[in-house]
């Protein structure tokens, strides 16, 4: 799935979208960084994520990861399934001067099994999925 030129790609990049849904199929973002490419078929990254993306992947492991050069406009879309969340950092409390409600406390882990790897750029392309020799 994922190949050498991809990897480099991901690795420099280092920044992540992704889109989870609710039971009710309600879609939501996140970000993350710390992109890492352990195999050709794992993509593993580290987020303050929110309750709600945490939640979502819970119910339903299926996700889909948006990784771009902004500068380029060049990308892949990846869709997997969220095969571990981990708490990797856990804040020591809220400081209610410092912080706004509701922020994530905890840094989390997510380990996704890639499925499927598409070009994703705001130019012209295709939505099918790409092969090592593409």
């Amino acid at each position: 799935m994922i190949w050498k030129r991809m990897k480099a790609f991901i690795e420099e990049v280092d920044q992540a979208f992704v889109a989870s849904t609710d039971a009710d199929g309600q879609p939501h973002l996140a970000a993350g960084r710390g992109l890492r490419v352990p195999d050709s078929n794992h993509l593993v990254f580290e987020a303050w994520l929110c309750r709600k993306t945490l939640s979502n992947v819970a119910g339903n492991p299926r996700v889909a990861l948006a990784i771009i050069d902004h500068s380029s406009g060049h990308g892949y879309q990846f869709t997997g399934v969220v095969e571990k969340t981990s708490a990797v950092a856990i804040l020591n409390g809220y400081a209610p001067r410092m912080e706004e409600p509701g922020l994530p406390q905890v840094r989390s882990r997510m380990v996704v099994r890639i499925e499927e790897v598409l070009e994703f750029s705001p130019g012209a392309h295709t939505d099918h999925p790409l092969t090592p020799e593409a």
